[in-house]
């Protein structure tokens, strides 16, 4: 099973590392179906310019042995290898009755060559049996090979499509790889326009995710018998990566049905970031923060949409407060704050640093005044440490000194607080956190990570930079601990 599993990767690595992408989709939508789940697509020419290979061989710190080393140069020589070097490497997740199908799709020009080199860098007999057109590693079939085409795929069970859960992985078989090349490919124009609209040409890696196909496999199609699926039919995310010279870029998009764009672009037109939030809390001491703009008025009428109003009433009964009246209290604007640690000297050896957070809330005025009376009275508002109100804000933190400047209505300096304008939400994060935990053995350092956040002709994007400290060369070298 090991020795699969390092089939498998090992050709993963070589074809991230060893060939180019071309310039269009069409290899992976001839089997993306309409119960495809996600996508993802490798820039193989843009990461074999980025990957540090010259510095990795030359390495004398055994970060990789003689043996490795000697596969590495495998991996680099593509046309040694039988892999056709023109197409790009995409995986597919797909349901497969009541599994998950995660399959690695390539293409290949010499099969022999193929056959010869990954027994080598695998440490396994690779074999393509040419009557059955399936690969075999020693004696267990890891994929299949069709016009050229190499797909290795594996079977992962739904985790809730039983009572007992998930069952682990395990290798495709040949009614799969049968299955596999008869698919029907989607006709859907949605799906296609998002996933060409997703797995760009120009991005180092991206992925595209079915979110309604997602959620149906894992609901067992409950969803379905929901008056919230009318919303969720065709509902999509796309993601895309790139390692650029002193910081790593990250985008999201979304992509909603008719109906649903509708209903976010009426509610979030001209709504953006208010500022002025904060204008009284210090967020230069802070790990990370984050400002931004949710229209209530939107889940007030998704939630009604969704067939869920009436549930959530019932249960907000016993409070004496509707849904309706908690969303006519609340302007929208919101923001959350994660202050730094207190240092704090302790001979307790399982002392820790208790979290200090603070979260605000815009309010409208007389039109809050239950909402705020319902959490007073249950003691919510003091339970968390402290909280602050007036008629334009409410305000809860673990420390009471967070809400000191709000209580006097002093100004914070909020020199890190870029006030971006024309966004939905707006968020930084301090650099020595995220070094932490990402890049603490290397020689860089994050310096920050910002997101801005937009919405418009009522789908949602998002755009993240994590910048470093050295900007010469491309990050991707310094993130492997390279110089």
């Amino acid at each position: 099973m090991k020795k699969i599993i390092y089939t498998i990767v090992s050709i993963t690595i070589l074809l991230l590392i060893a060939s180019c992408g071309s310039k269009n989709n069409k290899q992976v939508l001839k089997y993306t179906t309409d119960k495809t789940i996600a996508i993802s697509k490798i820039n193989l020419e843009q990461l074999d310019e980025k990957f540090p290979k010259e510095e990795m061989l030359k390495d004398t710190t055994n970060r990789l042995s003689a043996s490795e080393k000697e596969k590495f140069k495998l991996f680099m020589n593509a046309n040694e290898n039988g892999i056709d070097i023109v197409e790009p490497l995409y995986i597919l997740v797909d349901q497969d009755k009541e599994n998950f199908a995660t399959s690695f799709i390539v293409k290949v020009d010499d099969t022999k060559k193929f056959e010869t080199n990954f027994s080598k860098i695998t440490e396994t007999q690779i074999k393509i049996d040419k009557a059955k057109n399936l690969i075999y590693s020693n004696s267990e079939l890891i994929g299949s090979i069709n016009d050229n085409v190499l797909v290795l795929s594996r079977l992962m069970s739904n985790p809730y499509g039983s009572s007992y859960g998930s069952s682990g992985d395990a290798a495709a078989n040949e009614e799969f790889y049968t299955n596999f090349w008869k698919r029907k490919t989607t006709e859907n124009e949605k799906i296609i326009d998002q996933v060409n609209a997703t797995l760009k040409e120009d991005a180092d890696m991206s992925a595209w995710v079915n979110l309604y196909a997602g959620i149906s496999t894992l609901s067992r199609g409950y969803i379905e018998t929901l008056a919230v699926n009318k919303l969720l039919i065709d509902a999509g995310v796309g993601v895309d990566l790139n390692f650029e010279k002193g910081n790593v870029a990250f985008n999201t998009q979304t992509f909603f049905n008719d109906d649903l764009q509708k209903l976010v672009e009426k509610h979030y037109d001209g709504k953006n970031v208010n500022y002025d939030l904060i204008k009284n809390i210090d967020v230069d001491n802070s790990k990370m923060f984050v400002v931004g703009f949710m229209s209530f008025d939107f889940i007030k009428h998704f939630v009604k949409e969704a067939g869920f109003e009436a549930s959530l009433n019932k249960y907000l009964e016993y409070k004496d407060i509707t849904f309706e009246e908690i969303t006519n209290a609340l302007t929208g604007d919101y923001a959350f704050v994660n202050f730094k640690d207190e240092e704090v000297k302790s001979d307790d050896p399982y002392y820790y640093a208790k979290p200090n957070s603070l979260f605000a809330l815009g309010i409208k005025g007389d039109n809050a005044k239950k909402v705020i009376d319902i959490l007073s009275n249950d003691g919510m508002m003091n339970s968390l440490g402290g909280s602050f109100s007036n008629k334009d804000i409410l305000v809860f933190a673990t420390n009471q000194k967070d809400l000191n400047l709000l209580k006097t209505n002093k100004a914070a300096a909020n020199k890190k607080l870029d006030k971006i304008s024309g966004v939905n939400a707006y968020s930084w994060t301090d650099g020595e956190e995220i070094s932490k935990t990402t890049t603490k053995n290397n020689n860089v350092k994050v310096v920050e990570a910002v997101t801005i956040s937009n919405i418009k002709d009522g789908n949602l994007s998002s755009e993240t930079t994590i910048k470093i400290d050295k900007k010469d060369k491309n990050a991707l070298h310094y993130l492997m601990g390279y110089e």
